[in-house]
């Protein structure tokens, strides 16, 4: 008698995917906010004629340092849908033991 179908699995399988999404929607927001800003807004710059270098430095370093946490976000959030999508996969496989398929080819037989 083959295994059966774990309800519970697949539950928590779509619940980890669907989380993993999520989070992906939540990163894509984040990019787009950051990315919707005008430049001259984003590093702080009052005039075209004027740069404070100390100002736009660290302005720039902060940018790189969100554009970072954005691909760390991006891969985390794909990493766990990931998962989910394996643990659903993997409790909705009927999967049986090899004695369960000895006793099913004896009985055919």
């Amino acid at each position: 008698m083959p295994a059966r179908r774990d309800a519970l699995g697949s539950i928590l399988g779509l619940a980890v995917f669907f989380l993993g999404v999520g989070l992906l929607l939540f990163t894509f927001k984040l990019a787009f906010d950051l990315f919707s800003v005008d430049p001259k807004d984003a590093l702080k710059l009052k005039d075209a004629n004027t740069l404070e270098m100390g100002t736009v430095g660290s302005t720039l370093t902060g940018l790189v340092k969100q554009i970072l946490l954005l691909i760390v976000m991006a891969l985390t959030g794909s990493l766990i849908g990931s998962k989910g999508v394996a643990m659903y996969t993997e409790s909705r496989a009927l999967s049986a033991t090899k004695e369960e398929v000895v006793e099913v080819k004896r009985e055919e037989a």
